[in-house]
């Protein structure tokens, strides 16, 4: 054996002994990576798959890949500094070093401003100006909190009991998963997290998307709750398909109708990812499905009608789920070529940056940066406006403060919805609801949401849908 696979071989050890505790599950990755050849040239790392299944140029756009230095990447998360007006990708660390903080506000030109050792980097999330981090087990106190209000001088200032993954919803509240589902608030001290509510006895990681909280409960099952009420969730809904071995993760449709369940430990000929229709939580039925018996799923997060995933050995791929019930491949970049099969490549996506660049996490290689082509044509000329039946026609400026016109064409008169999602696809504000007349339609949208509060800075989603038609854009609100 090489002396470098030994000492691949000795960090694995290493990083399993820190880890001590954790389920098997968190053992056989590293297990999985150790029997791995984890070396890779340049020329690999910048090697682009081919297109997606249609055979036509692909939609992923490469703009930047940059080492991280600290013995292998986990998780990706995003933060934006509405002061700086500066985007950065938080990077989660597996050796020496836990959190990178990577300045991506010139995709083309990353660069890390800090890295923060002594704290654990298994999963990585913010809020406000603070990270939280966790070791991908239990432990008391060993959960980090890290000030980031001057990202190039983090500062570790306070802890909380550890969990395998963490989100956080945008009014501050922590959900923390495995051991069980732990509720904590935010509110009003960001350093000294308050328990509200526990739950389950496995537990894996969890989504809040419009009130509503999904909990990926491993092989327990998904369990719907209706968050309105965080201290109090009430259970909606369940998933336990026998075929479904392991409740890894998941995210929902745009419209909340369906749920994309990542299977981590999905055995062949058995699908990756689980689509079910969820329009009735209380009998959600299952409608599709997507596999590869080469590559294992691991995070999936949805952007209008594409599953943006990262997908271990495959790398990056971004599905088109148009049509729910029949995910397809639209793309995919193998951001680690040489890895072949087990958990090894890209481990963490996140796709809500204001700028809409797509951060992508691999073990081996460090971070990405990508972006999609936008795969709706924009219209200009008076003629093709006719041709067209129904089309969403973009909004003008973009980006935009404090507001912004959006055009779009209807072919006949039919009911007509056109509502924001902020970038976790939560409803935020419903500008048209009802019947309209063929022809062209121009709505301001003022930045404002139902309840006429100003939103922050970000991403926002427009989307417009009839009985028959549905399409989404981005948009972005500077101040």
């Amino acid at each position: 054996m090489s002396s470098y696979k030994l000492k691949i071989l000795f960090l694995v050890t290493i990083l399993v002994v820190i880890f001590i505790g954790h389920r098997p599950l968190f053992a056989q990755k590293f297990t999985c990576l150790a029997e791995q050849n984890a070396s890779i040239s340049v020329a690999d790392v910048h090697m682009k798959i081919a297109a997606g299944s249609s055979g036509q140029e692909g939609i992923i756009q490469l703009r930047r890949h940059i080492n991280i230095p600290g013995g292998g990447s986990s998780d990706v998360w995003g933060y934006f500094d509405e002061v700086a007006q500066r985007e950065y990708a938080l990077v989660g660390g597996l050796g020496t070093i836990g959190v990178s903080i990577v300045d991506v506000t010139d995709a083309a030109n990353p660069q890390i401003v800090a890295q923060v050792d002594s704290v654990p980097g298994f999963d990585v999330k913010a809020w406000g100006h603070f990270i939280y981090t966790v070791t991908g087990s239990g432990g008391v106190g060993l959960g980090k909190i890290i000030d980031i209000a001057d990202p190039a001088t983090p500062k570790i200032v306070g802890s909380f009991d550890s969990s395998h993954n963490i989100f956080i919803t945008d009014d501050g509240f922590m959900i923390l998963e495995s051991p069980g589902i732990r509720v904590l608030d935010l509110n009003p001290d960001p350093i000294n997290p308050k328990q509200v509510w526990a739950g389950g006895s496995q537990g894996h990681d969890a989504s809040v998307i419009n009130n509503v909280l999904y909990d990926f409960h491993g092989r327990a099952g998904t369990f719907i709750y209706d968050f309105a009420d965080p201290a109090n969730p009430t259970l909606i809904g369940a998933i336990n398909d026998p075929e479904l071995q392991f409740h890894h993760s998941g995210w929902t449709s745009t419209d909340g109708n369906f749920l994309f369940i990542c299977d981590e430990l999905s055995q062949h000929p058995s699908p990756d990812i689980f689509v079910y229709d969820i329009s009735n939580p209380a009998n959600p039925q299952r409608v599709g499905e997507f596999g590869d018996p080469d590559a294992i799923v691991h995070n999936l997060f949805i952007i209008g009608d594409y599953a943006v995933t990262s997908y271990y050995s495959a790398g990056f791929r971004v599905l088109d789920i148009s049509d729910p019930a029949n995910p397809e491949m639209a793309d995919e970049y193998d951001t680690a070529p040489s890895i072949k099969g087990g958990f090894g490549g890209a481990w963490g996506v996140y796709p809500f940056a204001p700028s809409g660049i797509i951060y992508v996490s691999d073990v081996q290689n460090g971070l990405f940066l990508f972006e999609l082509k936008d795969t709706v044509s924009s219209v200009t000329d008076g003629d093709e406006l006719q041709s067209q039946s129904f089309a969403l026609l973009g909004n003008y400026p973009n980006p935009f403060n404090p507001s912004t016109l959006i055009t779009y064409q209807l072919h006949e008169r039919v009911p007509v919805e056109l509502i924001i999602y902020n970038a976790l696809g939560q409803k935020i504000r419903n500008l048209v609801d009802e019947e309209k007349a063929p022809g062209l339609h121009q709505i301001t949208w003022n930045g404002r949401n139902d309840s006429g509060n100003q939103v922050p800075t970000g991403t926002y989603f427009y989307s417009l849908k009839t009985d028959n038609f549905s399409t989404t854009k981005r948009m972005l609100l500077l101040k």
